[in-house]
């Protein structure tokens, strides 16, 4: 008898061990297309690693990795978009495999992760595109390590970010233990203090908080960091520390520390470097709690000047565990910190409600607002004089919730603010001064039929910041879903604000299958389509030109492929990748959608799946599948019958065994049909049909 786990029949395994899709990466330029190629499931020792569970973290002690991280892409290519060259990267023989892949800003470069076989280390490489000085479109992808020595740290996020041609990686302190507090015997309670003047609050359930002094000491162990910066386009990428306070030069990390690391520091957080690349945001853990997540702790902000000593305050948060129960509630501190995309400005959201949407505050009162604080510098500021931090400043108000502010390269912006109790959210046009122009829309986010979509956001700028596209000064690209009775057909808009009304236009769309009525206002140019195909395709991404994009295409047996093509000739296109099959043996299988009415009268629709060549005569299978079906608040009674999947997506087996294997070897037979009861639970029950049901629609 062997001791190992058995593989099942080939059959299960070509079905449900297929090799993945690679997981595609466009370059910051949108020129190169990186596919990533992963193994078909975890392997059983990295599912098995021990993890620690602080503050609302999982994470693996070891690695310092969050614990959802169980697979390393063990193959890596290059492909250019507008020729189709590739190029198949070797890594390295003694790696395992690449993570956490990092594109530098504006250059065609990228940093990643790779895990050593066998070992609980990671190391940190580059790859850049070196150029033949002979032909500039002869070049080749080298990859080389960047020699850290030191321990990146990816427990609360990932370790690294760019600033220019900078990165900015966290990592272990040299002097860190070695080894993790020890477990002390208990010789008390643990006692938590409730601080002066503190408000009452009802409490929030959340998972794997702090629970004692023990948890604290080792949440400071594990998340306790310095930040170092490798310039990765040189050659020698030598690594440097970020000091706090060493005259105003960069020193070695030999010879200063970031933070010194003991218990009455702070530990660093997050940072965000500033669009001139000289400041830094940073984020402080000052005070734990054991009743909210790490993100809800004491905070220290403070902005760190790269080009000194100095570091200006920003502000001192409490413990934010005051927050009523609503879903419209918030913080009553300042929060969501951020720069101005185009400055070096502080920008931070407040509640004028104290975060608690009960309050009254009228049909022309204002719930949030958006504050900046502008950095000013004398004349002697770029060789070392002092920087200063303005006061605050109202840059605009929200009547609801604030949700999201999205710039424009030009300096304008579109904000976005909610209500959650009957699902509204709008959206402002804002000038450069933070005025509101103009509104784009008020409507239930829920409503997916009527969905306007989302601007489209590209990576410009030299530090990589992602502005809104504009074709015009006054006009924006929409991306969407495109939800509609025949299923999702995603599209681009482009919305013009500049004159009295918002013009939408159609550019782009899904093409419409074989079947179904169409709504010609929805159509490319307002025309309903000559050709009609049961495919499904997908809007990627926008060119710089702002007419070539990227799309993907398939249908029920043809897997997903990426394609070329421009929006002043969409009959023009390049195939850009040709991805075959993984599971040839479901060729011939058939997907239908079934319609059909709950016992309350709300229209559902389901997915059946048919073998090949199925003739409708009973077979000696039985598919018996339940589904419960949680019960959604919907703001608008249409929502639950929404069909949110179209019918011509590529058939695949699901990767849940119990789907399938109850068709492919249970042998009895039950009588057709069989309706429960209760409206959240849905059974079927079909005699000597093969097949797989789940629900579209609905809640």
């Amino acid at each position: 008898m062997t001791s190992s786990y058995q593989l099942p029949s080939p059959l299960l395994q070509r079905l449900f061990l297929p090799p993945r899709d690679p997981s595609l990466l466009l370059s910051s330029s949108l020129r190169h297309l990186i596919l990533l190629t992963e193994p078909p499931l975890p392997s059983i020792e990295a599912i098995a690693r021990p993890h620690e569970k602080l503050a609302g973290l999982r994470f693996d002690p070891t690695l310092l990795l969050p614990s959802t991280v169980v697979d390393w892409a063990s193959g890596l290519k290059i492909r250019e978009l507008s020729s189709s060259q590739e190029w198949n990267v070797a890594l390295p023989d003694h790696c395992e495999g690449i993570r956490y892949v990092r594109f530098h800003p504006n250059k065609e470069l990228f940093v990643c992760t790779a895990k050593v076989k066998n070992e609980a280390r990671l190391e940190l490489y580059k790859c850049t595109l070196q150029i033949n000085d002979d032909d500039d479109n002869a070049g080749e992808w080298i990859l080389k390590q960047i020699p850290l020595q030191r321990r990146m740290n990816f427990a609360s996020g990932c370790a690294y970010q760019f600033n220019g041609d900078d990165l900015l990686i966290s990592t272990v302190p040299i002097d860190h233990p070695k080894d993790p507090p020890v477990e002390p015997v208990t010789t008390g309670p643990a006692i938590q203090i409730v601080e002066r003047n503190a408000r009452k609050a009802p409490g929030r359930t959340y998972q794997d908080l702090l629970k004692n002094e023990y948890d604290e000491a080792k949440l400071r162990y594990y998340l306790s960091v310095e930040l170092v910066v490798v310039n990765v386009v040189e050659d020698s990428c030598v690594v440097k520390l970020i000091p706090q306070s060493t005259g105003g030069a960069i020193m070695p990390s030999t010879t200063s520390k970031l933070i010194p690391q003991n218990p009455s520091r702070p530990i660093l957080h997050s940072a965000q470097a500033s669009p001139s690349k000289r400041f830094l945001l940073v984020t402080l853990l000052s005070t734990f709690s054991y009743s909210v997540p790490l993100g809800k702790f004491g905070k220290v902000i403070e902005i760190w000047d790269l080009h000194s000593d100095q570091v200006i305050p920003v502000f001192s948060l409490p413990v934010d565990d005051e927050v009523p129960l609503s879903y419209d509630a918030c913080s009553r501190h300042p929060r969501s910190f951020r720069w101005h995309p185009l400055e070096d400005t502080l920008m931070y959201v407040k509640a004028l409600d104290g975060g608690d949407n009960t309050v009254d505050v009228g049909d022309d009162g204002e719930r949030d607002a958006v504050y900046t604080r502008k950095l000013t510098m004398d004349a002697a500021s770029s060789g070392g004089g002092e920087v200063k931090l303005q006061d605050a400043n109202k840059l605009v108000g929200v009547q609801w919730r604030y949700s999201d502010l999205d710039y424009m390269q030009n300096g304008m912006a579109i904000l976005e603010e909610y209500r959650w109790k009957d699902r509204m959210e709008r959206r402002w046009i804002l000038d450069k001064d933070g005025n509101k122009i103009k509104m784009l829309w008020e409507r239930c986010w829920q409503d997916r039929y009527n969905a306007p979509g989302e601007p489209l956001s590209r990576r410009m700028g030299e530090n990589g910041t992602y502005f809104i596209v504009q074709p015009t000064e006054t006009s924006i690209f929409l991306r969407g879903a495109g939800a509609s009775p025949l299923g999702d057909r995603p599209f681009l808009d482009v919305c013009d604000f500049g004159g009295e009304k918002i013009i939408m236009k159609r550019l782009w769309r899904c093409t419409a299958p074989v079947e179904g009525e169409l709504d010609a206002e929805k159509e490319v140019g307002g025309v309903l389509p000559k050709e009609r195909k049961d495919i499904y395709e997908s809007f990627v991404c926008l060119m710089g030109d702002n007419d070539s994009m990227l799309i993907s295409r398939e249908s029920k047996t043809t897997p997903r492929n990426y394609y070329l093509t421009k929006l002043s000739n969409l009959h023009e296109e390049n195939q850009v990748t040709s991805f075959e099959h993984p599971q040839p043996d479901l060729l011939g299988v058939t997907k239908e959608l079934v319609q059909y009415k709950r016992e309350d009268g709300v229209d559902l629709t389901c997915k059946m799946y048919l073998p090949a060549n199925y003739d409708g005569t009973p077979r000696p299978t039985v598919s018996t599948y339940f589904m419960l079906f949680i019960p959604i608040e919907l703001a608008i009674e249409i929502v639950t019958s929404c069909i949110t999947i179209p019918n011509s997506l590529f058939i695949r087996a699901p990767s849940h065994l119990s789907y399938f294997g109850l068709t492919l070897e249970n042998s009895r037979t039950q009588k057709q049909l069989v309706r429960c009861k209760d409206p959240n639970i849905l059974s079927f029950m079909l005699d000597g049909l093969p097949l797989f049901i789940g629900q579209q629609g609905g809640g």
